[in-house]
């Protein structure tokens, strides 16, 4: 029996066993009677397929063949009708193009189309299976081989327009490429700014660094200097300091004693205005007497004349040592007043100096701080 398989919408890829084949298949024991009756009854049937026992084709068999060999020669029917289609096979001994079930529909063409010009239009067997074998007619191939044809233009179409999409995205791709490298040219720029700008800023602060170093080294050579002569002077200045305050006391000291002493002048002074108010009352006394005398006492009056010029020097001289002693108490109240605000000064001097020192002290460990 024949039986047509409808193949389904080709594909660019599709295979013999894709299409639509024709199952007739018989061993080689069948008697041409029943293949002849068969084809005669079924007028699809492009040819037989004649398989040994072992189911291996022996030879395939067109309804061409088979009909105008057994009908039209003479004796055909009477020569082969009764006897097996093997003998058919061997007395026509035609060759025959078989290929498998996978192999694509333009190449099977190709193969096809290349066979001699007596037999190109011979069915094709096609193998499914390792005993399984099916007719393709040369029509029906033509037809798949047109409908891939198609297929793959359309495919091409497809892949035309994907190309075309493809291009497409590709030139945005490669503008959104360009303006990347664009942007990625104005930032290796700016970077190649920057690194300048770092390698200037760098080399500065490496100049700052070096001349902060230099800096650093000569404030160590000062801090040194001064720590040595600092000490040295704030020694010296403690030592005047203290001497000024020594002296500044014994000039107070001084000055005090003066004073006392001028208060004893002043006391003598008195003493002596006393004594000489007491000589003038005396010689006053005596010139009295003397002119209440006779003229025998006459050198009586010269001496009360004499005492009277003594008392007038004495207290001549008395008001000079009072005055003398008055501007020596002035001078020596401000000789006292300065050595008292002099001392104020010093100690003043003294504080900040000790200041001085201790700031120094610090200045010099901060700097010691820094070298470590």
């Amino acid at each position: 029996m024949a039986a047509l398989i409808n193949p389904p919408t080709l594909s660019v890829n599709a295979k013999l066993r894709d299409l639509s084949l024709i199952d007739f298949q018989v061993s080689e024991s069948t008697p041409c009677e029943n293949i002849v009756r068969r084809l005669e009854d079924d007028s699809s049937l492009s040819g037989v397929i004649v398989v040994d026992s072992l189911s291996r084709v022996q030879g395939m068999l067109t309804r061409r063949a088979i009909l105008e060999w057994m009908l039209s020669k003479p004796y055909g029917l009477d020569v082969f009708l009764k006897r097996p289609i093997s003998s058919m096979v061997e007395f026509h001994q035609r060759g025959f193009l078989l290929l498998p079930g996978d192999s694509d529909v333009i190449e099977a063409a190709s193969r096809a189309f290349q066979r001699p010009e007596e037999t190109i239009y011979d069915p094709v067997v096609v193998q499914l299976g390792s005993h399984e074998y099916r007719l393709l007619d040369v029509p029906v191939l033509l037809v798949a081989q047109a409908q891939v044809h198609l297929a793959t233009q359309q495919k091409l179409r497809e892949q035309q327009q994907e190309m075309q999409l493809v291009l497409v995205a590709l030139e945005q791709e490669k503008n959104r490429s360009l303006q990347y490298a664009q942007d990625l040219e104005r930032q290796k720029a700016e970077i190649l700014s920057q690194n300048l700008a770092l390698e200037v800023e760098r080399r500065q602060a490496q100049e700052r660094s070096e001349e902060l170093a230099r800096l650093n080294a000569r404030i160590l050579e000062i801090s040194a200097v001064l720590s040595e002569k600092g000490q040295s002077t704030f020694a010296a200045t403690f030592e005047g300091v203290e001497a000024v305050r020594s002296l500044t006391g014994e000039i107070t000291a001084s000055s005090q004693e003066l004073s006392r002493e001028l208060r004893e002048i002043g006391t003598i002074v008195d003493l002596i205005v006393e004594v000489a108010g007491y000589i003038r009352l005396l010689s006053f006394n005596a010139a009295v007497e003397a002119n209440r005398s006779s003229s025998s006492v006459g050198g009586f009056g010269a001496i009360a004349q004499e005492i009277r010029k003594l008392a007038g020097r004495t207290t001549e001289a008395s008001n000079r040592i009072r005055s003398l002693a008055e501007r020596i108490q002035r001078k020596s109240q401000s000789t006292l007043q300065s050595a008292q605000a002099s001392s104020e000064v010093v100690q003043s001097l003294y504080q900040q100096a000790q200041s001085a020192q201790s700031a120094l002290e610090q200045l010099q460990t901060l700097l010691e701080r820094a070298q470590d």
